[in-house]
């Protein structure tokens, strides 16, 4: 029987396995990363707040540090190779339902998870000061786990 190509990279991506590469927590945050440990090297992050939980692929475990970074006293520094300060910082995989970082440009300290294309927004989080204090503090730790 013949298959596309489509339908075997389907049946591919349905076989691997996943198991927890670095995780970390902090207050109401916590957050993990997973890797696969059958087929293709693919990551995944998971970040879980008070009122978010998500999962999605990512590119790489630098994620992390850019994550660190843009969070950093001089957070919405440019780290995706764009020119303009406060600029999003992209962290998933999949462009058509893209999870992207944003710092608010209206008051210091607050920053958005935007979920969806940015001509149509699915869902928009807050991140307060102390929230982004935790999630930083949990991605130290992610990060040691990693350096490890």
């Amino acid at each position: 029987m013949a298959t596309t190509r489509g339908a075997r990279t389907t049946a591919a991506k349905k076989r691997a396995s996943f198991g927890l590469l670095a995780n970390g927590s902090s207050g109401d945050w916590e957050i993990a990363i997973d890797e696969t440990t059958s087929g293709d090297d693919r990551w995944f992050a998971q970040i879980e707040g008070p009122s978010v939980s998500i999962y999605f692929e990512i590119e790489s475990v630098d994620l992390v540090g850019k994550m660190i970074r843009f969070f950093g006293p001089r957070g919405g520094l440019p780290v995706n190779g764009s020119a303009k300060r406060n600029g999003p910082l992209v962290l998933s995989k999949d462009k058509k339902s893209p999870v992207v970082l944003l710092k608010d440009d209206e008051s210091d300290g607050r920053f958005f998870i935007l979920v969806g294309p940015t001509d149509s927004l699915t869902v928009r989080f807050t991140i307060d000061h102390d929230g982004a204090t935790q999630i930083v503090e949990a991605l130290r730790q992610v990060k040691e786990d990693l350096d490890e």
